[in-house]
């Protein structure tokens, strides 16, 4: 009991002795600051990583989405990227990109807040300034936009396109030897196409445009390294030749008497009876003898020609009846 009581004694006495130690006070303070440290690398890392409750999500794709000013890539000395579809980003959107899960090829949403208009689009640099992003201007005709608006960059993942249907935009296209291997060799410096939007071919110093019609198996789908079809509507303002026959022939009965003529076997409206078509009319004196089937109206009662004319070399006007 005496030793018993002996060390209750000591060890409260002790206690706050050794707790109120410089020692003890030292090791308190550094255990509480490395637990403060581990701490705060916790957080750091969640917030840099994107993790929820520090947990790593493998495969769940993380999403980027900034708004820059947008200008054409001329504003950037870039003109030869109006040949495709693909834009200049500023280094801040590499370095969040890096950090996240996104899908490659890197593919782009590009919305305009005021005009509701929507496209996609690849990326080919990170070096435009900060708060600026380079974009073809042909696509910022599809967005309604100009010079320095406020433009919304979200990345995307997009499907393989199976199927591409193309509009030209004008007949001229038609004129072009192999239009089907140029449009194919143009769509190589695109990343993605979308339903709706109007792009621009350059061929032969002229611009050619075409309107998406359609895309499969979605509005939207990329078409790097992918076997797609693509079929042509009849370009805007061409007119089936047939069409074109029967506008002619509603103009006038000239074109529909000509018409009955069309099938015909050659011959010659001169050959004898036995020889010509019973559809091939016999000659005239009117259609032989040129305008003599009208002489009788040009002469005078004595069989002069009516007004001035011209006989033995001299020059008669009949008013006078003197010769010039």
């Amino acid at each position: 009991f005496f030793f018993r009581s002996l060390s209750r004694t000591v060890l409260a006495r002790l206690l706050p002795w050794c707790l109120g130690s410089p020692s003890a006070k030292s090791f308190h303070n550094t255990s509480s600051y490395l637990t403060r440290q581990i701490t705060k690398e916790r957080k750091k890392k969640i917030k840099m990583w994107g993790f929820a409750g520090g947990h790593h999500h493998h495969g769940t794709p993380q999403r980027f989405e900034e708004q820059y000013h947008c200008n054409s890539v001329a504003f950037a000395d870039r003109g030869h990227l109006e040949k495709g579809d693909k834009i200049l980003l500023p280094p801040s959107a590499f370095d969040t990109l890096a950090r996240l899960q996104v899908d490659y090829p890197m593919l782009f949403n590009l919305q305009s807040p005021t005009k509701g208009t929507m496209t996609h689009c690849g990326v080919l640099e990170f070096t435009a300034e900060e708060g600026f992003c380079y974009v073809p201007f042909w696509m910022m005709q599809n967005l309604l936009i100009e010079e320095g608006a406020v433009l919304t960059v979200t990345n995307v993942s997009l499907p393989k396109a199976s199927f591409v249907k193309l509009q030209p935009q004008h007949v001229d296209f038609l004129e072009i030897t192999n239009p089907r291997a140029v449009l194919e060799h143009a769509l190589r410096n695109f990343s993605c196409i979308t339903k709706g939007d109007v792009i621009c071919v350059p061929y032969n110093e002229k611009n050619y445009h075409f309107e998406i019609k359609e895309v499969q198996p979605q509005d939207a789908a990329c078409i790097i390294e992918t076997d797609c079809n693509v079929d042509f509507d009849a370009p805007v303002g061409y007119k089936e030749p047939n069409a074109e026959k029967e506008e002619a022939q509603s103009l006038g009965g000239g074109s529909s008497a000509a018409s009955s003529l069309v099938g015909l076997p050659k011959q010659s409206a001169y050959a004898p009876p036995e020889q010509r078509s019973s559809a091939c009319p016999s000659p005239t004196p009117s259609s032989t003898s040129g305008v003599s089937a009208d002489k009788s109206a040009n002469v005078t009662e004595d069989g002069k020609p009516k007004g001035t004319y011209i006989e033995n070399g001299t020059i008669v006007r009949p008013e006078d009846d003197t010769v010039a």
